[in-house]
């Protein structure tokens, strides 16, 4: 389960990378070079991370709201989950 965990956790960063990209662009119109600079810093840190990936799927992608926090907010509750159940 931790493989599945961490191969998804990994496939959704890549994705996130390119809404942070995109969402970047779109906010500061300051060139894919530097949007892509600054989404290699910040994607895999986990709440900013998701939050700008969610605005760069929301604005630049139009995506909806419930489809981006889907995507991009999955983790929450499977390590809400993880925890639980690993008490027992």
């Amino acid at each position: 389960m931790q493989l599945f965990f961490t191969l998804a956790y990994l496939f959704i960063g890549f994705v996130q990378l390119f809404a942070i990209m995109d969402g970047i662009d779109y906010a500061l119109d300051i060139g894919s070079v530097l949007s892509a600079i600054l989404a290699f810093i910040v994607t895999y840190i986990p709440l900013l991370g998701s939050g700008l990936g969610i605005y760069g799927a929301i604005n630049a992608w139009d995506w909806s709201t419930l489809q981006a926090f889907a995507l991009f907010l999955w983790y929450v509750p499977v390590l809400l989950l993880f925890a639980i159940f690993s008490r027992s």
